[in-house]
């Protein structure tokens, strides 16, 4: 059978637009008020001071000083405030423009009465761009420790195009040994190489790979760093990498902006929404805290929240503990998901994968009808206390939509299809095939379009009114990337902007409004802008190294998240308890693996025990939000397995693993262990108490095994608390 395993890039090495130029390199430097100059300004926010200094054609950052710690954040050689890829509307010539050079003239002000300054950038030395000038605004905020910017780039230029607009890029220095950058590639990863390796870690915003709009560099031990942020309630496509510099122990932070109408003369360029660069004393909990605080407050997608979490997700799938995910004919996995129910006694979704006649990735869209036996497979796994969720796809139609004939795509679909410049529809290849041997080729569909929106409409309704199903799975919309279209008969802007994700606004909210209540929508991995639209992430490549739960931290009770990719290998068995183990602290419904894999005996248990324990806090997850895991004191060893996400894939973790969820309503905490080892651990524990407000000294606390409430105690003093975990177990403190 064959089970989706498509292949995505891992880590996005992405493109700088042709010519992009780095502006002229200098060393950072502590400005001291006795070396200000006229031609250098210093401004601060709060603890952190930046210094510019304005030279003859252009404006350079020289300085980014943690005044507390006496801490220099930028690096030997900083890059330019921003750059601009332009482009000749009639030879597609490009060439770049920065912020150092190149300027008749240059200016730093600071209105009267205005807490701002404002960079002014006119009249290029190269004629060639007259009628291109720059407005960077710079508003410090005091009491945030940040400054926050904002750009617009006029174009009066009657032959030049903004292509890509680069801002804000800015090189950090690393701190010293164990400093430390975070990039929001999956659930959010922790990087220490690279300072001193040439690594390249990002990608197109918005992906299931690069989900949210921000990134740090920080040294934990010693609380200093700086996040960096682009606070963009449209959720609008850019690339977003941090680029290591080795032989300069430093890091470039770039967000790229595909403009608006790129490639038409006199087009401008608003940064939507605005960049921030904010002081950080902390880690990566820290770090998501600023972006949750501003998300919660601003973001398009942010869904309303009530004292039970999300009321427009059914209450069924909020409390949701596990999933099954297999497929075929319900002769083929109907009995064993129900087994798989049975089995935990509780209710668990199941992802139905090639419920439909076509084959998988293959002569989409014509899902109907279903094979023969799939309305009684869902009436009888709905007995069981199965909820059924079917697969399709929300981004494809096959080029030869039957076999290998071109049936309805070209009469069809071709007109609504994502265009490159030359007109030509953008497709993908997986690995499905035609029926004549050749690779299936799958254009990407355009959401902004009528045709793509009522279609996927069509299908899911289908779904739910003529088949009872309890979701429907639309597979892409929060993995892949949006394609820059040219088609300019979509109505949306060539290239850039934010209409993509508009696109899948309008698409989702058509759906969710004509849907039964108690039926819910999901898709694949976990792009933010889609959140409040859907009720599900697919967090099936949760799957790397060094990774945080930044995402559980910003989102925790605003989206469910469910899913791992469960496989095989001699390792099997410990990937698995540390996939499941992970998955429970993390905040997500356990499993989407194969109905079997519960009876295991060197992992099934385990399994079935993170189920159970999630089961009884389920109400943390879904009304509450994850708070900062407890710190281990003592030293734990860790483990090694193999988890096969593409091809031979080893992943190192403690063996002890841990999660805090606060319910602040209730003023109630919940923390979280995991011991994947075969060893019983003990260890010290500094917990969030703190910043959950309560007193450790007073706290009560019960204990929760997969079995149920356990013995109650008092923690005492103020020495931190000790645990001990046996080998293979879960365990959680709750309290009230």
């Amino acid at each position: 059978m064959h089970i989706k395993r498509r292949t995505y890039p891992l880590v996005f090495l992405g493109w700088i637009s042709a010519g992009l130029l780095i502006a002229p390199q200098t060393m950072a430097e502590e400005v001291s008020p006795e070396h200000l100059t006229p031609n250098r300004t210093a401004i601060e926010a709060g603890d952190l001071k930046l210094v510019l200094e304005k030279g003859e054609q252009g404006i350079r950052p020289i300085s980014l000083l943690d005044k507390i710690e006496n801490q220099q954040l930028l690096a030997a050689d900083s890059s330019s405030l921003f750059s601009a890829t332009l482009r000749n509307a009639k030879t597609k010539e490009q060439v770049s423009i920065h912020a150092a050079s190149g300027w008749s003239q240059v200016d730093i002000e600071k209105p009267e009465e205005k807490n701002r300054y404002v960079l002014t950038f006119r009249q290029p030395v190269d004629n060639r761009f007259r009628g291109i000038d720059v407005t960077v605004t710079l508003t410090p905020q005091n009491s945030d420790h940040a400054f926050q910017w904002d750009i617009h780039i006029t174009n009066n230029n009657t032959e030049w195009s903004l292509w890509h607009v680069v801002f804000p890029q800015l090189s950090l220095v690393r701190m010293e040994e164990g400093a430390k950058v975070f990039v929001p590639l999956a659930a959010g990863i922790e990087n220490t190489e690279l300072w001193n390796q040439n690594l390249r870690k990002g990608g197109t915003y918005p992906n299931g790979w690069i989900c949210m709009q921000y990134m740090a560099a920080y040294h934990p031990a010693r609380r200093i760093g700086l996040y960096v942020g682009v606070h963009d309630p449209f959720g609008s496509t850019k690339d977003i990498f941090a680029q290591g510099r080795s032989e300069k122990q430093a890091v470039n932070f770039t967000f790229d902006h595909p403009v608006p109408d790129m490639g038409k003369a006199r087009n401008d360029f608003d940064l939507p929404g605005q960049a921030v660069w904010q002081l950080l004393r902390g880690d990566w909990y820290d770090a998501a805290m600023i972006y949750r605080q501003w998300a919660s407050q601003q973001a398009k997608w942010w869904p309303q929240l009530g004292p039970d979490g999300r009321t427009d997700t059914p209450h069924w799938m909020r409390e949701l503990p596990a999933w099954a995910q297999t497929g075929g004919a319900a002769s083929q996995c109907v009995d064993r998901v129900a087994a798989m129910a049975k089995k935990l006694q509780l209710p668990i979704g199941f992802h139905w994968y090639n419920w439909h006649q076509i084959p998988f990735d293959n002569d989409y869209t014509h899902y109907f009808p279903p094979k023969e036996d799939f309305a009684q497979g869902v009436t009888e796994l709905k007995k069981a206390g199965v909820y059924v969720m079917p697969y399709i796809n929300g981004r494809l139609w096959d080029t030869r939509d039957k076999g290998a004939e071109d049936w309805q795509f070209t009469r069809t679909a071709l007109a609504a299809a994502t265009k490159n410049e030359k007109g030509q529809p953008y497709t993908e290849t997986y690995s499905s095939k035609e029926t004549d041997g050749s690779k299936v080729k799958l254009a990407v569909m355009c959401p902004a379009t009528p045709l793509w929106q009522n279609r996927m409409r069509e299908i899911v309704l289908k779904l739910f009114q003529e088949y009872g199903l309890n979701g429907v799975y639309i597979d892409q919309i929060a993995a892949a990337k949006p394609r820059l279209c040219f088609d300019a008969s979509h109505g949306h802007p060539l290239g850039g902007g934010h209409w993509w994700t508009q696109g899948y606004w309008q698409l989702l909210d058509a759906i969710r409004k004509a849907k039964p209540t108690e039926c819910m929508l999901t898709t694949e991995c976990n792009a933010e802008p889609y959140i409040k639209w859907l009720d599900g992430y697919l967090t099936w490549h949760w799957q790397y190294q060094d990774m945080v739960p930044a995402f559980s931290a910003v989102y925790g009770g605003a989206i469910q998240m469910f899913g791992r990719a469960y496989r095989g290998g001699p390792t099997q068995d410990l990937a698995h308890r540390m996939k499941a183990a992970q998955q429970l602290v993390f905040g997500e419904q356990i499993g989407w693996c194969s109905p079997e894999i519960i009876n295991r005996p060197e992992s099934g248990k385990f399994l079935q025990d993170c189920i159970r324990l999630r089961w009884q806090l389920r109400r943390y997850f879904y009304a509450g939000r994850m708070t900062r895991p407890p710190i281990l004191l003592d030293e734990i060893p860790t483990v090694t397995a193999d988890w096969q996400w593409s091809g031979e894939w080893p992943i190192t973790t403690q063996a002890v693993m841990t999660g805090a969820w606060y319910l602040p309503r209730q003023k109630k905490l919940v923390i979280i262990f995991a011991n994947v080892s075969d060893r019983e651990l003990s260890t010290r524990l500094k917990c969030p108490f703190e910043e959950c407000n309560l007193t450790q000294d007073s706290l009560q606390v019960l204990t929760r095994t997969p079995q149920g409430p356990g013995e109650k105690f008092g923690l005492s003093g103020t020495k931190p608390p000790k645990i001990t975990l046996f080998p293979r177990s879960v365990l959680a403190w709750e309290i009230p």
